[in-house]
């Protein structure tokens, strides 16, 4: 592998991982998240049980993953044109990951500790719809920085002073 294959190949594992992570969230938000918060804690029921629905594994792993390759991307592309939109991309992933793990996450754990019953709680109901818009906010933030991403993809990898 030549030395500048390397932003290539970083912001195209970048680009794969945030896809992955982005898709992984959309999929979550419109089948799970859109009955979840449909009418808790009624709704809750396919969070309870012995084959509930457990995705905490993933979100642990895979943004790990695509911050490291972020940081990756951002040193093998630091002197060409796609710096700015990889930096761009780092920002909206560091504010999406800060408002999910401050504010959304717990609000949704908070949702999820009601348990089921076989009742409807306006209340919970109400609070259970402010997470699933705010949560398809971050989302479109997420896709916003993939696009970017792959626009970067379409940028030279090297500097115009670099030469070959």
């Amino acid at each position: 592998m030549r030395k500048h294959d390397m932003p290539n190949l970083t912001l195209i594992a970048l680009a794969a991982s945030y896809l992955l992570q982005v898709g992984a969230g959309f999929f979550a938000l419109a089948i799970i998240g859109r009955v979840v918060s449909a009418a808790p804690p009624r709704s809750l029921a396919m969070l309870e049980g012995a084959y509930r629905y457990d995705s905490g594994v993933f979100w642990q792993i895979v943004p790990a993953i695509t911050g490291v390759l972020f940081l990756l991307a951002i040193v093998a592309n630091w002197r060409s044109r796609r710096r700015v939109l990889v930096l761009g991309a780092f920002s909206i992933f560091l504010v999406s990951g800060l408002v999910t793990g401050v504010w959304l996450s717990p609000l949704f754990t908070e949702i999820a500790a009601a348990g089921y019953r076989d009742a409807v709680d306006p209340e919970l109901q109400r609070r259970a719809f402010i997470w699933y818009t705010s949560d398809w906010g971050a989302r479109c933030l997420d896709a916003v920085a993939c696009v970017a991403l792959l626009v970067a993809l379409t940028r030279p990898g090297t500097s115009p002073h670099e030469t070959r």
